[in-house]
């Protein structure tokens, strides 16, 4: 147990671990700041049907399960289990995000990014903010794919 813990500790503290502290604590508040207090549910639930690209069965069910699957998300990040995979769905996420901020955006709608609660609308700014969490979880999904590959058994000679 106490192995698990140093190798834990020692994880996190290399620049790795800096970077699933900051992706962790990012998708715990965007995850929180959509659920708390309870009106941001349906606000959050508005600013999706904004960027005009699911239909409300879409819009009803991404805001249902997004805040809850960002929370979860920190969560995992931050213990660092399973991370080759989780990391790599973070990127995609990521990724998904800013495009549709993106098309949002170049279609000249006006709407919220909805990224941490409301008021903020998708702007060159916040294009660059995702786009540098994207990076983030791209390096980390790089960096733990490598690690693991790293680890892996050698196989012998023939």
């Amino acid at each position: 147990m106490l192995d698990r813990i140093r190798a834990w500790l020692a994880s996190f503290l290399s620049g790795t671990g800096v970077v699933r502290l900051v992706l962790a604590t990012t998708f715990f508040y965007a995850g929180f700041s959509k659920l708390y207090p309870p009106e941001h549910r349906f606000q959050f639930e508005m600013t999706l049907s904004t960027y005009q690209l699911l239909p409300v069965w879409g819009v009803i069910a991404v805001a249902a399960v997004l805040p809850w699957l960002e929370i979860a998300l920190g969560l995992v990040l931050l213990l660092g289990w399973k991370l080759r995979y989780f990391a790599s769905f973070t990127a995609l996420l990521l990724g998904a995000f800013l495009t549709a901020m993106g098309i949002t955006y170049a279609r000249g709608i006006e709407a919220d990014c909805g990224c941490f609660g409301l008021g903020e609308p998708i702007s060159p700014q916040t294009l660059a903010r995702d786009s540098v969490f994207l990076g983030l979880a791209v390096y980390l999904a790089v960096s733990s794919w490598r690690a693991g590959r790293a680890w892996a058994p050698k196989k012998p000679a023939p």
